[in-house]
């Protein structure tokens, strides 16, 4: 029994580092690092015409969000997230595709009543992430 116990613990940090970019959710993520926080914020701010929970992400949570997926774009593993306001998931969406390091962000907007918008300059890959399913 000990034994397994060694080697769960020298195992787990290979294991956290391989899913680092999965599982998480936009908010925590938003709240808990500054490179992320950051890079969404320089996305959205001065932006006319977001949903206001789009606008307002960075400070309240107040969207539904499932878990962050890892992808692979162009080799580079990035994390994806997307997100939807809360009652209008049908309507009004967003895709987020962040650098493994936090520091770059591409997003995708979709909304029924604002049309769609892309921010970030994706590159053809990144945008074909964003795209699908949208």
């Amino acid at each position: 029994m000990l034994l397994l116990a060694v080697l769960y613990l020298l195992s787990a940090p290979a294991w956290a580092d391989e899913s680092k970019l999965s599982g998480n959710f936009l908010f925590n993520v938003i709240s808990s690092s500054e490179p992320h926080r950051e890079a969404i914020k320089g996305l959205l701010r001065g932006r006319p015409g977001l949903p206001s929970w789009v606008r307002n992400m960075v400070t309240r949570g107040d969207y539904v969000a499932i878990a962050s997926i890892e992808v692979s774009v162009d080799g580079k593993p990035m994390q994806l997230f997307s997100a939807c306001e809360a009652g209008r998931c049908a309507d009004s969406s967003i895709k987020v595709l962040f650098s493994a390091d936090g520091k770059r962000a591409v997003l995708q907007l979709r909304d029924k009543k604002l049309g769609g918008a892309t921010f970030g300059d994706p590159t053809p890959a990144e945008a074909s992430v964003l795209l699908e399913g949208m």
